[in-house]
């Protein structure tokens, strides 16, 4: 599959920069974890931290409900400051439509759709289109950077099938300095399949 990359950027504030991927480091040596509809990259010191489905629920005899899983993927350092999760939600529950989205501009352009992916009351440090080149055409994927005095989060998301594929990378913001190119790397390598 061949692929190609286009970005388009909206930085607050503004940084002088010739390289649109200064920031982010090679994946290609790390894990790359198979998921229901998309891959990503796992950096070498994370562990798998998904607990394990409960075989028992949603068979109790009054008919419960089966609770749909909260990650689709979640990784860690041994301390468990530093987090990489995946969630996956119907399109349709983040932004109310009759249409199936195809592609993550369907929720608008990327400063429409921050207001789905980016909490209010967090700085927003970077968002960036990027446009992938797949044989099927081209996919968009949205990337955010934001955060607060405690945390700070690199954000991918990506439509397919109707499905929003959300990749999430957190640390507290002393880890950033440090980690930040690592795990904002794990997040921009989130795969929609």
């Amino acid at each position: 599959m061949a692929r190609f990359l286009s970005l388009t950027s909206q930085s607050h504030p503004p940084k002088p920069s010739l390289n649109p991927f200064n920031g982010l480091t090679s994946t290609k040596s790390w894990f790359r974890f198979f998921g229901s509809g998309f891959a990503i990259r796992i950096p070498p010191d994370f562990e798998d931290i998904m607990e394990p489905e409960d075989y028992n629920a949603g068979l109790s005899l009054y008919g419960d409900k089966a609770k749909p899983k909260t990650f689709a993927a979640r990784f860690a350092t041994p301390d468990g400051s530093e987090v990489i999760s995946v969630v996956i939600r119907p399109s349709n529950q983040l932004k109310i439509t009759f249409l199936e989205a195809k592609d993550v501009s369907d929720f608008g352009t990327l400063k429409e759709a921050k207001k789905i992916f980016v909490p209010g009351g967090t700085s927003l440090y970077s968002a960036r289109a990027i446009k992938i080149k797949e044989d099927e055409g081209y996919r968009t994927y949205y990337f955010y950077e934001f955060g607060n005095d405690d945390q700070r989060v690199a954000l991918v998301a990506a439509v397919n099938s109707g499905k929003t594929i959300i990749a999430a990378a957190t640390a507290p913001q002393s880890k950033w300095v440090d980690d930040g190119v690592k795990l904002r790397s794990a997040a921009v390598s989130l795969t929609a399949l």
